[in-house]
């Protein structure tokens, strides 16, 4: 049997339509939230129960030693459980990104912030928040040495737990191979690279198969793919501030991560470039909604510095739209070898507006569309997923 340890997302209700198509029968899903908050998870097949909560505990209680667990988002709580299972059970790992190229967070937060992304962390993320109620003083006190005593030995024992999980993984699941040699330089493992990618679904209908764009009157520009500090908005709004005279909006999407950073951001590129210029998308929108937005944008810029938002990416480029990445994204490296034409967002602060908004010509589309058809190849995903499950 493969216990599938997941979370409530997006990408989870097509996994478990081709981990079932791949292995009948021979899965259970584990999603570690209760019914009452789900809001992406559709299948009649999940599980919904909390790590650790009885549901969870009776539903995991037949393990055998033949039977795999796989973790969908490496949570502290899926790590533990996984490390107090006997050794001859074999674990794979299913790469997301964040969950992982982030933590321990005091080690890695250079790596993936810029200069004011970095400060605004360092603030206001990184640490425990203090809870201030004289009411409950053990809980005031426990939450104070969380944050200031204690907190170089518990970004310790993390990075203990995530060396004693990398020692004892099998499997790597994920579709870009720069990811797994990051795994490789940071930690000791014996893990096989798996090819694998969850259904983006980034293609559009027929009728909107990418081609040559006509330019508008205004040039719409998405920035980032959430509410969260490793798009490193803060820098990017920055750059593109020479441009706030263009005839130009932004879109950002503000709706998937931390609200109180959403609403900083919203307000930031307000006082930039004015109300009129800047839509914020605030609320839940389900893919096809979303993907409609990504039809009628011009370009986007994606700044992240690690591995986030492909499928994003690969959804406007399939739109025949302009994509910068920054060169430090695992994403821009791999596609970038693979000659998909993308730009890197670390050189926009050198480029006119000219330059930064040309549309792509119907060459450069087309080309786009075939080098990333055969990066992700889905036929050989089913198989390795069969190979892994069955």
């Amino acid at each position: 049997m493969n216990y599938h340890l997941m979370i409530d997302d997006k990408f989870i209700n097509d996994f478990i339509i081709d981990a079932e198509a791949a292995a009948p029968n021979q899965n259970v899903f584990i999603i570690d939230a209760g019914p009452h908050q789900i809001r992406h998870v559709k299948s009649d097949l999940a599980i919904f129960a909390p790590y650790h909560s009885p549901l969870f505990l009776e539903t995991i209680k037949n393990i055998q030693e033949n039977d795999q667990v796989f973790i969908h988002w490496a949570s502290d709580a899926a790590i533990n459980f996984v490390l107090q299972l006997p050794e001859k059970i074999k674990t794979g790992l299913f790469f997301w990104g964040g969950d992982i190229v982030e933590i321990p967070y005091s080690i890695y937060k250079k790596d993936i912030y810029g200069r004011l992304s970095l400060r605004y962390f360092e603030k206001y993320e990184e640490r425990p928040k203090v809870k201030w109620n004289p009411l409950k003083p053990k809980r005031l006190f426990r939450t104070l040495s969380n944050r200031y005593w204690k907190y170089k030995a518990n970004e310790q024992k993390v990075l203990e737990t995530r060396i004693a999980f990398f020692a004892r993984l099998n499997y790597f699941f994920n579709w870009n191979i720069l990811d797994f040699d990051w795994i490789l330089k940071n930690y000791q493992t014996i893990a096989v690279y798996k090819y694998f990618f969850y259904n983006f679904n980034p293609v559009p209908a027929q009728e909107l198969v990418a081609k040559a764009k006509i330019k508008q009157e205004y040039t719409t520009i998405l920035i980032g793919n959430s509410d969260t500090t490793t798009n490193n908005h803060m820098e990017i709004l920055e750059t593109l501030k020479k441009f706030k005279s263009e005839a130009i909006k932004l879109v950002i999407p503000l709706n998937y991560g931390n609200k109180k950073y959403g609403d900083l951001i919203e307000k930031r590129a307000v006082e930039i470039f004015g109300r009129d210029k800047v839509i914020a998308l605030r609320n839940f929108m389900d893919r096809d909604a979303y993907y409609s937005i990504l039809d009628n944008v011009d370009l986007a810029v994606m700044n992240h510095y690690r591995t986030q938002a492909a499928g994003n990416t690969l959804a406007l480029l399939y739109r025949g739209k302009k994509v910068f990445i920054h060169e430090r994204s695992s994403t821009y490296q791999l596609l970038n070898t693979n000659n998909v034409q993308v730009g890197n967002s670390a050189t926009i602060a050198e480029m006119s507006f000219h330059e930064f908004s040309s549309v792509p010509t119907a060459d450069s589309i087309q080309h786009n569309i075939k080098a990333i058809d055969q990066l992700f190849r889905i036929e050989e995903k089913k198989a390795v997923l069969k190979d892994a499950l069955a």
